[in-house]
């Protein structure tokens, strides 16, 4: 079963479903913050990118660690063989013992 999940507005966190707070201001526009704590500090006008429990501030300051694993993936060479077209047999044979 999949669940679907919302991203908070503020910290960037998961908001399951039956979860979090949905703000529409005057102009019509969605927010969804995933707690009281995320929905004050966003009125307050804070910077999520300041405070250090947000996604936002953990992307700026490169300790996202999911993040990294995905760019330290090394790709491993697989063994391939050329084949000579129209070389004979002598030809052949000194290529593979060099």
């Amino acid at each position: 079963m999949v669940l679907k999940t919302e991203l908070c507005q503020f910290s960037g966190g998961k908001i399951y479903p039956g979860k979090g707070i949905r703000f529409v201001r005057s102009d019509s526009q969605v927010f969804l913050f995933a707690s009281s704590k995320c929905e004050r500090y966003f009125h307050n006008s804070l910077k999520p990118s300041k405070l250090t429990w947000t996604a936002m501030y953990r992307k700026q300051h490169k300790k996202d660690l999911a993040q990294e694993a995905v760019k330290r993936r090394r790709t491993t060479k697989k063994p391939y063989s050329r084949s000579f077209v129209g070389a004979n047999l002598e030809v052949t044979q000194k290529r593979i013992v060099l």
